[in-house]
C-alpha cells in the first residue's frame, strides 16, 4: 500500500463515524438505560445496574479470546479487510434484531447485544490493524486522532436521528432507532471496503504456529507488552466510564432527558478536543499526552463519588469529551509505535485483547461492587482506583524500548 494515501484515510475515517452509532446508541445512551429501567420495574433497583455490568462484560469476552488467533490468520493470509467485513455483518444484524426483541424480550436483547458487541470488537480488531499501513508514522497520531473525532460526529449524528424517531413515535421509535444504528454502521463500512487496500500478507506460515512464535518473541518486546499492561488498567476504566455512565445516572434518577443531552455534548466536545490532542501527542509525546488525558479522567471520578443532580452529569459529560478521544486515540498511536512491521495483525489483536478484556472486566467489577454495597458509587471508586494503576504503569514505558 502506498503511505500517504489520503482518500484511504478518509475511508478508514468513516468506518468509525459508522460504528461510532452503535458504540453511542447502543452502548452508552439509548440501549443501558431503557434496559436497565425494565429490569429495575421488575426487580428495584440497582439490578438493571448490575444486569447492564455483566451484559456489557459478556458483550466483548468472545471478541477478546478469538482476538489472536484470527489476527494471526488475518496476517498469515492478507483477510484483515474480509476479516473486518465478517464481524462488522454479525453485528449491524444483531443490532437490527434489537428492534423485534424489546421491550417485551428484553433478556433476548441481552443475548442480541452481546452478539453485537462481539461483532463490534471483532471488527474493530482488524480495523485498528489497518493503521499502520495507511500513513506514514509521522501522521499516525493525526490519523488515529482523526478517526476518534469522525467517530464523535457520526455517534452524535446517529443519536439524534435515534431521539428525533424517538420523540415522534415514542417506543416504537425507540426500536427503529436500532434499526437506523444498524443500517448507520452498514453504509458507512462500505467506504473502508472499497478504498482502502489491503495490507501485504505478513508472511506464510500456519496462523497458530505464528501466534506461538509472538509469544516466543515477547522477551524482544519487553515495553510493548508493559504498555498494554498499562492500557488495560485505565482503558478498562475508560470503558466502564463509557459503559455504565448512563446506567449509572439512571440509578440516581437523572431523567432520560439529561442523560442523552450530556453524552451529546461529550459528542460535541469530543470532535475539537481529539483533534487537539492528536496536536498534543506530536509536541509533547502521546505517552505524556495520555498522562494529561488520564488527569482529567481521575477528576471525573472523584466528582461522580458526589453525583446527585442533572446539572452536574452535565458538567462530567462535557469534561469526559475533553479527553475520552485523546486517550483512546494517543493510545492506539503509540502502540503503533512499538509493533514489528508485517505483523500489525496478530500484536494489534494483543491491543484490542487488552481493551476487550477491560470491558469485560471493568463493567463486572462496577456491577460487583454495586451489588454487594447497593451503590453504583462504590464502583466509581474501583473505576478511580484503576485509572491511578493505569497511569503508573504507563509511567515505566519507555518509547526507545521497541526492540
Amino acid at each position: 500500500m502506498t503511505h500517504g494515501n489520503r482518500q484511504g484515510e478518509r475511508a478508514w475515517c468513516l468506518y468509525d463515524f459508522g460504528n461510532s452509532a452503535f458504540a453511542l446508541v447502543c452502548m452508552t445512551a439509548v440501549l443501558p438505560p431503557y434496559v436497565a429501567s425494565l429490569v429495575n420495574a421488575r426487580w428495584g433497583a440497582p439490578a438493571g445496574t448490575v444486569a447492564w455490568g455483566w451484559t456489557a462484560s459478556l458483550g466483548l469476552a468472545a471478541g477478546a479470546v478469538l482476538g489472536p488467533p484470527l489476527g494471526a490468520l488475518a496476517d498469515g493470509r492478507g483477510w484483515r479487510k474480509r476479516m473486518l467485513a465478517v464481524f462488522a455483518a454479525l453485528g449491524v444484524a444483531a443490532t437490527a434484531a434489537l428492534a423485534a426483541a424489546l421491550p417485551q424480550h428484553w433478556p433476548a436483547a441481552l443475548v442480541l447485544y452481546v452478539v453485537a458487541a462481539s461483532g463490534f470488537a471483532g471488527a474493530n480488531l482488524f480495523y485498528d490493524a489497518l493503521l499502520p499501513g495507511l500513513a506514514p508514522p509521522p501522521r499516525w497520531d493525526a490519523v488515529s486522532a482523526r478517526g476518534y473525532a469522525y467517530g464523535y460526529v457520526g455517534g452524535a449524528l446517529a443519536l439524534l436521528g435515534v431521539m428525533a424517531m424517538a420523540t415522534a413515535f415514542g417506543e416504537a421509535g425507540v426500536r427503529g432507532g436500532f434499526v437506523l444504528t444498524a443500517a448507520w454502521w452498514a453504509v458507512f463500512t462500505v467506504p473502508l471496503l472499497r478504498q482502502v487496500p489491503e495490507p501485504p500478507w505478513g508472511g506464510e506460515g500456519q496462523p497458530l504456529a505464528r501466534l506461538r512464535a509472538t509469544f516466543r518473541a515477547a522477551r524482544q518486546h519487553r515495553m510493548l507488552w508493559r504498555f498494554l499492561l498499562a492500557y488495560w488498567l485505565y482503558n478498562d476504566a475508560i470503558g466502564t466510564v463509557i459503559k455504565m455512565a448512563a446506567a449509572y445516572g439512571a440509578e440516581l434518577g437523572i431523567p432520560m432527558r439529561h442523560l442523552v443531552g450530556a453524552l451529546l455534548l461529550t459528542q460535541a466536545v469530543g470532535v475539537p478536543a481529539t483533534v487537539g490532542f492528536g496536536r498534543l501527542g506530536r509536541h509533547l509525546g502521546p505517552q505524556r499526552g495520555i498522562l494529561v488525558a488520564l488527569g482529567g479522567y481521575v477528576l471525573v471520578c472523584v466528582w461522580g463519588l458526589a453525583l446527585s443532580k442533572a446539572w452536574q452529569f452535565w458538567a462530567l459529560a462535557g469534561l469526559v469529551g475533553l479527553v475520552q478521544g485523546g486517550a483512546q486515540a494517543l493510545s492506539r498511536s503509540l502502540y503503533a509505535r512499538l509493533v514489528p512491521r508485517g505483523r500489525e495483525g496478530e500484536f494489534f489483536s494483543f491491543f484490542d485483547v487488552s481493551g476487550r478484556m477491560a470491558g469485560v472486566l471493568g463493567p463486572a467489577l462496577f456491577a460487583v461492587a454495586a451489588g454487594s454495597w447497593g451503590s453504583g458509587r462504590v464502583g466509581v471508586a474501583v473505576v478511580l482506583l484503576l485509572f491511578l494503576a493505569g497511569g503508573a504503569a504507563l509511567t515505566t514505558v519507555r518509547l526507545d524500548g521497541r526492540g
